[in-house]
């Protein structure tokens, strides 16, 4: 847009645009602002809305108190079905409660804060 001004200021038959472009530069720059603050408040209603059943629930508890290399792991420790602990961990991962291991390091899934933010609500921490 600064391109755009900068070329009615020098084109003297374009200075009538100018307030118009004035007036469209303050509406983008609100719209944009009200966009943050929208999507803002969309994600505290969604997280107020998200529930999760039992063992999702456990998976974060049990995550709460330990990291864990693998979906083998938690199922061990704390006698879970494995395939139903992989398919909530992924889940989890996908939705942000759990952070999933990081390539080079020591794998481990660890619990983030939104994990920790739905565990605290509910009372589950």
């Amino acid at each position: 847009m600064a391109l755009i001004a900068n070329l009615i200021r020098e084109i003297p038959a374009l200075a009538k645009y100018e307030a118009e472009l004035s007036a469209l530069e303050r509406d983008c720059a609100r719209l944009k602002t009200e966009n943050e603050e929208l999507k803002m408040e969309l994600g505290h209603y969604i997280e107020q809305w998200e529930t999760l059943d039992g063992d999702a629930v456990k998976t974060l508890q049990h995550l709460a108190q330990d990291e864990f290399e693998s979906a083998h792991a938690i199922a061990r420790t704390h006698n879970m079905n494995f395939q139903i602990t992989e398919m909530y961990l992924q889940f989890l991962v996908k939705h942000v409660y759990v952070a999933a291991p990081a390539t080079g390091e020591r794998p481990s899934y660890a619990l983030t804060s939104k994990g920790r933010r739905y565990l605290l609500a509910r009372g589950l921490l």
